[in-house]
């Protein structure tokens, strides 16, 4: 069987797991379902301007648990959202417990499918522009990372469940001469808007910058799209288990749980962060790590 045949093949059956487990909680009375909608700038990647203040707009009942089964179906951008952002939905399901065997099996069955299609896809020889171009042409306008992401269900009781934010940075070691290689070659290519000698000055000014640097490696701190978690614990000895919100999460108790709404997100940076910054379009730091 051919790569794309494998692919097509687990990825039909998760469409239909993923089917059966949707029709399957909305078939099952529901003791609280409850989700967070952020706005579509959240996250955006290509522009932080929006992270600065970000208000969740709160779901509960049976309006919560259709976005939260449209979330767990949703392998293709929002029409709302930038095609390169993937769609997010904190938010959790509870259930009755006498329903935890036939819910989590349809979980499973949804899981073990993205780990197939993840595992054929990165063990192939492929380029990423190439495999990018085999799960669309399974899937077409599909984001990969909605495919691969688990759903989350819990098997003890639960007795809280906290929603927060998580603010983190990619940070990244380069050797100087290859940055400066980098920059060399951005010389030409110009933003839009803006010629080849009105952005040439502005990159040599980068260029001496980091000439004048005595190390051998530049430090880059970029930050990261601010990303929801849920922090869960348990009645019983279980130990508490945080993880990210990028779907709801499915859990099984009969008792009411106490609940931390997921607040909105304001950030907090202060001037001497961006007084770190050597060049803060490239998320360069002033601090330049020793080559030993």
């Amino acid at each position: 069987m051919s790569l794309y045949m494998e692919i097509a093949c687990a990825y039909n059956q998760l469409v239909q797991f993923t089917d059966l487990l949707n029709q399957s909680l909305l078939e099952t009375e529901v003791i609280h379902a409850q989700c967070y909608k952020l706005p579509a700038v959240a996250g955006d990647m290509s522009d932080s301007s929006g992270w600065e203040f970000i208000e969740p707009e709160s779901f509960t009942g049976f309006t919560a648990l259709s976005m939260a089964t449209g979330a767990f179906s949703r392998f293709t951008p929002d029409y709302q959202y930038s095609a390169k952002y993937p769609f997010r939905l904190p938010g959790i399901i509870q259930l009755n417990p006498v329903h935890r065997e036939r819910i989590s099996e349809l979980v499973y069955q949804c899981n073990h499918l993205k780990l197939k299609i993840k595992s054929l896809i990165n063990s192939s020889a492929l380029n990423q522009t190439k495999k990018r171009e085999l799960i669309q042409s399974v899937c077409p306008n599909a984001i990969t990372l909605q495919i691969y992401r688990l759903i989350k269900n819990t098997t003890s009781p639960v007795r809280r469940v906290g929603f927060t934010w998580c603010n983190k940075n990619s940070m990244r070691r380069i050797k100087k001469s290859e940055f400066l290689d980098y920059l060399q070659r951005s010389k030409n290519n110009p933003p839009a808007g803006q010629t080849k000698s009105e952005w040439a000055p502005w990159v040599d000014k980068e260029v001496d910058l980091i000439k004048n640097k005595t190390s051998d490696f530049v430090k880059v701190k970029r930050p990261l799209p601010i990303v929801p978690k849920l922090n869960i614990s348990f009645t019983d000895d279980t130990k508490t288990i945080m993880f990210y919100g990028h779907l709801p999460a499915i859990i099984f108790t009969a008792e009411p749980i106490k609940i931390t709404p997921l607040r909105s997100y304001i950030d907090k940076k202060n001037k001497k962060q961006f007084q770190n910054y050597l060049i803060k379009r490239l998320y360069v730091v002033s601090e330049f790590i020793d080559q030993s």
